[in-house]
């Protein structure tokens, strides 16, 4: 009989913390003892498919206080183009109109290239009929057609730079668009909200509904997200622009840690993606998503590989996958790569362009009198400028037409001209042009000397700007060709971080990656339910306190301390090798409960005991 009371004392220990679970007096120091056993789990490699494209600090010195013009990311996502990366994630929201821009670059090249070209083509014209008509050419009947004729050149000319110099203020809004269409891989951002919207916002949602919904196969008890009931979508513009959208909204535990995020959640009865996760599934081919109450199931699935297979995710008890994070600081984990190198790429263009340019207006001709090998320099730089302006006529079509073709030439003319500019720096010409500056007579040395000293300036500014341009654009092609592309705000003075298991200061943006990297890697984290662990609790505490009651009281201590231990570490291994995660914290509170109870009462009945004794036999005892 006495052995069924342990067991009743470990019933009722196990009883009450089912009941404390139940509760939820016990979720904080759950979610705790979580995170101490994600310290355990087995340090392995993170895909490399992911990289942060980062608006730091760096980016943020060369472009100035951030929201940027959103020129900046659309001449991003041409780069990126570029580099044939895989998708572009912005977790920057664009839901209001920006401000007006300015082609800075066209205002300080094409611009005056175009009113040289105008007013050469005019002067031509002019000089043409006038030598006609010296000559005899054109008779005095002839000259008010020809006239007319240069009337008609002139009013071209003139409407083509009227309508040049309006493209020098442009709505960066609409290019921005532009960029994202030809990019043909951004996911932006949707914003779901708890309560109805108004407005010109609220009519955003047919446009979620139309184009972002995405087909999900949910069983009658799967959730069905957080009871969110709006999404504000972009712009219209950019909404369209876009490849698809995912929502950005993470669900934080109590105690302000990011744990588990929803991957799907249900609004006005159509399923919507996060953020990352959509152009995941776009990735793996569009397909079916099968979520049930304690998983969700991704049919046919083509893996990188080339795999077709089915992905489980296990969820939690209210539909959310937990996340693997990494150990490491948001920084030290992934690919990291500063918008900055965008920034400095386009710098770095401007002066190739600026300084070849310059190189042909100067007087290389009477240098090539005195060395023939510098004659080809001319025509090179010629076309060098040709090539450039057909890149920028190429690349202002890509956007306009949203056309591939035009892309694909307008990088060909920038890097043709790229290699005319180094075969020039081949045919060294700043040690030619000194010696030449060298070899003429006194009375020109001065200007030979100088013109020698011009030009080899601009000579070097190009050798320099050309493998600057070369080894960034080679890092950059290495990082993010085929990539996940995140691009988010990370700089000191962004608001936007939280805490996760590891870390109590943790860069929001990097939830992205760690969705991207949990599911490609499938290193899941299955949380059982809490049913099983209360289970466990009312069936192996009784027995045990059953069975090991019959052990006298140090032994029977020990043992029960000792279950205790290894109760925790098999918690421990097993979480480690299978990623299953048995929330031990109920069953060893409960355990070490009963265990100092009974002990308790055991010494307290041994000790009525031997006052009992005392009081019955008090000779004895004073006896001794």
């Amino acid at each position: 009989m006495k052995h069924w009371k342990d067991a009743l004392l470990g019933l009722a220990a196990a009883a009450v913390f089912t009941i404390l679970y139940l509760t939820g007096a016990l979720t904080l120091l759950e979610e705790r003892l979580y995170d101490f056993f994600l310290g355990f789990r087995a340090n392995r490699e993170r895909i490399d498919s992911v990289v942060f494209l980062d608006v730091d600090d760096q980016a943020i010195a060369y472009y100035g206080v951030f929201p940027w013009p959103r020129s900046v990311p659309a001449d991003g996502l041409l780069r990126l183009k570029e580099y044939g990366a895989r998708a572009a994630i912005f977790d920057i929201e664009y839901i209001d109109r920006g401000p007006q821009g300015i082609d800075s670059l066209y205002l300080d090249y094409g611009l005056g290239n175009d009113f040289s070209r105008s007013f050469n083509e005019i002067s031509t014209a002019v000089r043409d009929i006038l030598n006609a008509i010296q000559t005899g050419q054109i008779g005095r009947a002839d000259i008010s057609h020809y006239a007319r004729s240069l009337s008609s050149i002139i009013d071209n000319e003139h409407q083509s730079l009227y309508g040049k110099s309006q493209n020098i203020s442009r709505d960066n809004d609409i290019y921005l668009a532009q960029a994202l269409a030809l990019f043909g891989q951004s996911w932006s951002t949707l914003n779901l909200w708890a309560y109805p919207l108004e407005g010109e916002q609220a009519e955003r949602y047919l446009i979620a509904q139309e184009k972002f919904a995405y087909p999900v196969d949910a069983s009658p008890g799967a959730s069905r997200g957080a009871g969110f009931v709006n999404i504000l979508t972009p712009l219209p513009m950019f909404a369209h622009a876009a490849k698809g959208a995912g929502f950005t909204n993470v669900e934080i535990d109590k105690d302000g840690v990011r744990r588990r995020v929803y991957l799907t959640q249900n609004i006005r009865d159509h399923w919507y993606l996060q953020l990352s996760f959509a152009p995941l599934m776009d990735y793996l081919g569009n397909p079916q998503i099968v979520l049930e109450k304690s998983k969700l199931t991704i049919k046919q699935a083509l893996m990188p590989n080339g795999e077709i297979k089915d992905i489980v995710i296990p969820l939690d008890k209210k539909g959310r996958m937990m996340l693997d994070w990494p150990k490491e600081d948001y920084y030290k984990s992934y690919t990291h790569v500063s918008f900055a190198n965008f920034s400095l790429l386009d710098d770095i263009e401007i002066e190739l362009e600026k300084y070849s340019r310059a190189l042909a207006d100067a007087d290389i001709y009477n240098f090539s009198r005195f060395d023939s090998s510098l004659a080809a320099i001319p025509a090179i730089l010629k076309d060098t400028a040709e090539l450039f302006d057909a890149a920028a006529a190429a690349r202002h079509s890509a956007m306009e037409n949203t056309s591939d073709h035009s892309f694909d030439s307008y990088v060909k003319y920038r890097n043709y001209a790229h290699e005319l500019i180094g075969e020039l720096l081949e045919l060294d010409v700043i040690t030619k042009v000194f010696a030449v500056a060298e070899q003429v007579s006194i009375e020109y040395t001065d200007y030979f000397l100088d013109e020698a000293e011009y030009i080899a300036q601009l000579t070097e500014s190009l050798d320099v700007n050309l493998s600057r341009f070369k080894e960034i654009s080679a890092a950059n092609d290495s990082a993010l060709r085929d990539k996940f592309v995140i691009l988010g705000r990370v700089d000191t003075g962004t608001t936007d971080y939280g805490a996760n298991p590891f870390h109590g200061k943790y860069i929001n943006v990097g939830t992205h990656g760690v969705v991207l990297d949990t599911i490609l890697s499938q290193s899941f984290i299955v949380p059982l339910g809490i049913v099983w662990g209360i289970l466990f609790m009312l069936i192996f505490i009784p027995l045990f306190f059953l069975f090991s009651g019959r052990l006298s009281p140090v032994p029977r201590a020990s043992a029960g301390f000792g279950a205790v231990l290894i109760i925790f570490v098999f918690a421990i291994l097993l979480f480690r090798f299978t990623g299953v995660y048995f929330g031990p914290l109920g069953l060893i509170l409960a355990m070490i409960t009963a265990i100092i109870i009974r002990e308790i009462i055991s010494y307290s009945r041994s000790e009525k005991e031997k006052q009992f004794i005392r009081t019955a036999f008090p000779l004895m005892f004073q006896a001794m």
